[in-house]
């Protein structure tokens, strides 16, 4: 028996239609000569039970000989399912998805079930329609072909494992509160990142300043310019978000500077620069470019626009394998891109797709997957996804369009003896911006020696600004940077620090919360929080699969994080200061006092019921009543929820407004839920931010 194994039901069925017709059994489907069932993502993981129940200090490092699984609560009937399909089976076809976790789902369940039969692999980055799928089943490859990546992905899930159970063990311990104080390869360098932003905006002394800026007169026509001395003070010259040039001033230059020319009546151009620039079309999206689009025009998450990403081209198969990490698409992917264009109503392009060279056509930019793609028109669809297919549209289509043409204008005048610069821009030919908003803001046409009529001087406030919250796009293009995680779970990172309670969500930004700083404070001497060692471990990661060292490279990698967590567990033990709630002490916590799934908490309501607590809150289980650990932005320490339930009033400092300005309220329980209260002034203050 042949038996086709996918990584979700939805790919199965569509496998299962182009191989012939389908007859559908329980938990599997029969399509000419193949079975084909599927996984659920991943039906297995580590079993836990390979670390010592109880979590002791003396009991770390904590180092398993050997990696022992266990199948994943709801998933047990679905895997004896393939189990005994297995018994029957002599040739296996690996159909996960084509990349490094899609590899590790499909090999893990022949792994664990002792499967020593032949294995394929179908690898495409293709949409799997029926032509695609019939023409791959023609060649498909052998499962020895991506040992290395297999191992690549063993080594990530295995060192991952080694690490947080081990850094998590020893801060949940140093903590001596019971409560799980979560620590990731990738997440807590990620986190630390966001912390040292806020914590910079936090610490920032905004400094005012002043611009003089004077309009002038050129017939009917008016332009700005931006006082501007040529000084060897650093900093002193500026620029603005619009790139605008200027002088910072205090209060008495800019108002002296203003009176003197006030009363001159007429400047003089000095000097125009102009200058032709072309743009050559963006790059093509890679998931990590796409989300970060994604998030700045529409405020969509990393994982909502993978998971709109993914059903674009598992449902509606109008886009290309939308988890890779390349932005380029391979010398022989020049056939496909003429068939899309045809499909596009594009053949007008199709001879530039042999004038743009390593541009777009790089195989030596690529590891698996070639960049994103459109790979028919998309006419059906909600908003949002149709949102998404078109920024692929748009990228692809752009990329064999002309240049964007347009030209620059740089003019001083000068007035009263003082020089003013303005900058002017203006469209030649769109080319493949005309996809795109094109912005222009035209000066007059002006010459040197023109004489123009002073129309107005005057001064401007400002003050420096603090460097931004991270976002979506701008966390994801600094993990991308720094090669932390990869695009297929950079998402899921995000996500897994905001489900902790170490970050919050404020509209677009990212902010972290009380707890997720302490941690980072508490790790400060820990390499853990290093961005750019995490990174160096990523490429590490890349370099079994890229370098072909398979299950030797898988040891090296895992020994190396071994002696980190050595050294670091060397280095943390003395340091590590108590976390949290210091009330609570104990040398061992058993593993069923941790709170993961709820236990009894110490605490008592006013209406008599025990208060129960959960991985993210606290609740009576009489009345029902709810203390959110995390209340925008503030942690809620268990002291506050005790008298919360109490019935107290709580004065807390921390909260952070939608603005993400942070205040100081009073907070108590009513009708089941916490509520705000202020006096008068504190009421205005918070309705103003």
């Amino acid at each position: 028996m042949k038996l086709v194994i996918t990584e979700k039901p939805s790919v199965a069925m569509d496998i299962a239609k182009s191989l012939g017709k389908v007859e559908r059994k329980d938990g599997y489907v029969v399509a000419g000569d193949y079975v084909v069932t599927w996984a659920y993502g991943h039906l297995l993981e580590i079993d836990d039970s390979i670390a010592p129940r109880k979590w002791s200090l003396e009991d770390l490092p904590i180092f398993p000989e050997r990696f022992k699984y266990k199948v994943i609560d709801g998933k047990k009937s679905h895997f004896s399912l393939i189990k005994k399909l297995l018994e029957r089976t002599d040739v296996v076809v690996n159909c996960g998805d084509a990349g490094r976790e899609g590899e590790l789902i499909v090999r893990e369940i022949l792994e664990n079930v002792g499967y020593k039969g032949k294995t394929l692999r179908l690898w495409t980055s293709e949409a799997l329609t029926p032509d695609v799928v019939r023409r791959e089943f023609s060649s498909l490859k052998p499962s020895s072909q991506f040992d290395d990546l297999y191992f690549s992905a063993l080594a990530r899930q295995h060192s991952d494992w080694i690490v947080g159970i081990n850094l998590t063990r020893l801060v949940t311990l140093k903590a001596k509160n019971k409560e799980v104080w979560s620590v990731g390869r990738v997440q807590t360098p990620t986190l630390a990142m966001i912390v040292k932003r806020d914590r910079e905006i936090d610490e920032f002394k905004p400094q005012d300043y002043y611009v003089v800026i004077a309009k002038f007169a050129k017939g009917r026509e008016e332009y700005v310019g931006y006082l501007l001395r040529q000084s060897k003070l650093k900093g002193e010259e500026s620029n603005d978000d619009q790139g605008a040039e200027f002088t910072r001033l205090n209060k008495e230059e800019a108002e002296e500077i203003v009176k003197r020319l006030s009363t001159v009546k007429y400047g003089k151009v000095k000097e125009v620069i102009k200058e032709t620039k072309r743009e050559k079309p963006p790059l093509l999206h890679s998931l990590t470019s796409l989300q970060r689009e994604a998030n700045s025009l529409y405020g969509l998450s990393a994982k909502k626009t993978l998971d709109i990403a993914q059903r674009l081209y598992e449902e509606y198969k109008v886009i290309s394998y939308p988890r890779t990490d390349a932005r380029y698409m391979g010398e022989s992917n020049r056939g496909l891109v003429i068939s899309v264009l045809k499909k596009l109503g594009k053949e007008e392009l199709i001879p530039r797709v042999y004038k743009v060279g390593k541009r777009v056509f790089d195989s030596s930019k690529l590891t698996d997957h070639h960049a994103i793609i459109p790979l028919d028109k998309f006419e059906n669809g909600n908003d949002l996804e149709k949102k998404v297919y078109y920024l692929v549209y748009r990228k692809f289509v752009g990329t064999f369009m002309d240049d964007y043409v347009y030209e620059t204008t740089r003019v001083i005048t000068c007035l009263g003896g003082e020089s003013f610069v303005s900058h002017g821009k203006r469209n030649i030919s769109l080319g493949w911006m005309s996809l795109y908003e094109a912005k222009e803001n035209p000066l007059p046409e002006l010459r040197e020696g023109d004489e123009v009529k002073n129309a107005d001087v005057s001064s401007e406030k400002r003050s420096t600004k603090p460097p931004a919250h991270y976002t979506d796009s701008s966390i994801l293009k600094e993990m991308e940077r720094l090669s932390l995680g990869t695009p297929a779970t950079r998402a899921s990172i995000l996500e897994t620090l905001l489900s902790r309670g170490y970050l919050t969500r404020k509209g677009k930004l990212l902010v972290s919360t009380e707890k997720g700083r302490e941690l980072i404070e508490k790790l400060k001497d820990s390499k853990v929080t290093s961005p750019e060692m995490t990174g160096e471990w990523e490429k590490l990661l890349e370099g079994i699969y890229l370098q072909h060292t398979g299950e030797k490279g898988y040891q090296e990698f895992v020994s190396k994080i071994k002696e980190f967590v050595r050294s670091e567990l060397k280095t943390l033990m003395p340091k590590l200061e108590d976390l949290g709630d210091k009330s609570e002490k104990s040398e061992g916590i058993d593993k069923k006092e941790i709170k993961v799934k709820g236990i009894k908490a110490p605490l008592k309501c006013k209406c008599g019921g025990d208060v129960r607590e959960f991985y993210k809150c606290w609740k009576c289980s009489s009345c029902k009543s709810v203390v959110w650990k995390t209340i925008l932005g503030k942690r809620i320490t268990e002291r506050q929820a005790s008298l919360l339930f109490q019935g107290r009033e709580v004065e807390a400092k921390g909260f952070i407004s939608k603005n993400g300005k942070k205040f100081s309220a009073k907070i108590y329980l009513d009708q089941g839920r916490v509520k705000f209260k202020f006096d008068t002034k504190e009421r205005n203050d918070t309705k103003s931010k």
